[in-house]
């Protein structure tokens, strides 16, 4: 469909970057099948016709945004067996395999690290042996099309590598955690799996293809797409303030520790609730140096300057002309329904992109005007 030239640039990388990985594998295949040392390779996403059409229309529709993303890995069986007690629910959650085996309680987690074990998985090792990836959506997301989608995804991806799979609904998202080994099953010679950041993009790019092909409006896009340029906060500063006895988070999921341990009791079952590490109230450093910067701006007075807003502007306007490209090209081939979503979309390069540090500026001195019932 010609009238998405304008972004190929954009939504066309990960599939790009397939299509070269893709020959290069098919090169090493052969001279390894004339050698007669191993099997062709068959790992890979396979995307459905038209999925970089498809996907610019979910983008265009504003389709909720999917996300995958590397939380960790572990360096050997040591490891790993937190991450799996973890992601499992210390066996309360079942598990499912790359054969699509279920495994259950603490009896299939034990028989699961043995079947590790029993394939050489070292104890502990100076690389990585697993991969640990989030596939997650927004609440609501139905169960059983999250779970089809990110099993298509891994059996064609991950194809010749052994990983489980564990299924979450308890948080603001609808998300499914896999443990995947980066050894390929077969092939002592094949390169461990190690994804960078444009495989990162492709995988998105094929899960939103898998959901789409299960009845699920999904996109994937990159956060200048769709004018947002604000960071997501840091992971670790995210936990940090999780485990601040202070905080919500941490409240939430104390009192649904609490809510398990006395059903467990209840119902004369052993304790196998999963509670974290209670840990002294920590502050961040950066939201210590956030403190100390807020307080010295409203002593001068002077709004702080967003040091981005150079480079968010050039980007706004790069890809303001694409979109206006695009609904151009839409507008010429009748598709006048689809321009105007595109205009839609548009309109939000004109949402404020401040900085955290002059919203906490502008809230400060809304908070102060407020409390002296006059303008400073």
């Amino acid at each position: 469909m010609s009238t998405f030239d304008p972004l190929d640039g954009w939504f066309e990388k990960g599939f790009r970057i397939r299509s070269q990985k893709a020959a290069r594998t098919a090169q090493r295949d052969h001279i390894r099948s004339r050698s007669g040392t191993s099997p062709a390779s068959t790992s890979g996403v396979q995307f459905s016709a038209n999925a970089k059409t498809k996907n610019s229309i979910s983008v265009i529709h504003k389709a909720p945004e999917v996300m995958v993303k590397i939380t960790g890995s572990s360096s050997g069986l040591a490891t790993v067996k937190h991450h799996l007690d973890y992601i499992s629910r210390n066996g309360e959650v079942d598990l499912t395999n790359e054969s699509g085996e279920s495994i259950q309680g603490r009896d299939g987690l034990k028989a699961l690290r043995e079947q590790m074990k029993a394939s050489q998985v070292p104890n502990e090792s100076n690389k990585r042996e697993y991969l640990h990836v989030l596939f997650s959506m927004p609440a609501g997301t139905p169960e059983k099309a999250m779970r089809k989608a990110v099993a298509q995804f891994c059996s064609e991806e991950f194809a010749n590598r052994r990983y489980v799979a564990a299924f979450h609904d308890d948080t603001d998202h609808t998300h499914m955690h896999v443990c995947v080994g980066t050894r390929d099953i077969d092939r002592a010679d094949e390169p461990r799996l190690s994804p960078r950041k444009a495989d990162l993009f492709r995988w998105r790019q094929g899960f939103a293809d898998k959901l789409r092909e299960n009845g699920i409006d999904a996109a994937a896009s990159e956060r200048r797409h769709r004018f947002n340029y604000r960071r997501p906060e840091h992971p670790v500063v995210r936990q940090i303030r999780a485990d601040n006895p202070n905080s919500q988070v941490y409240n939430e999921r104390r009192a649904n520790d609490r809510a398990l341990d006395r059903t467990m009791k209840a119902t004369a079952r052993p304790q196998t609730a999963f509670v974290g590490p209670i840990r002294p109230p920590r502050v961040p450093k950066v939201h210590e140096a956030l403190k100390s910067e807020l307080q010295a701006a409203l002593k001068s007075g002077t709004r702080p300057v967003n040091p981005a807003e150079p480079t968010i502007l050039k980007s706004k306007a790069k890809t303001l002309a694409t979109w206006g490209q695009v609904a151009k090209n839409l507008e010429a081939t009748g598709q006048t329904d689809l321009a105007k979503s595109v205009t839609r979309l548009m309109r939000d390069a004109d949402k404020p992109t401040s900085s955290r540090m002059q919203e906490l500026f502008d809230l400060a001195r809304a908070s102060r005007s407020k409390d002296t019932g006059q303008e400073l």
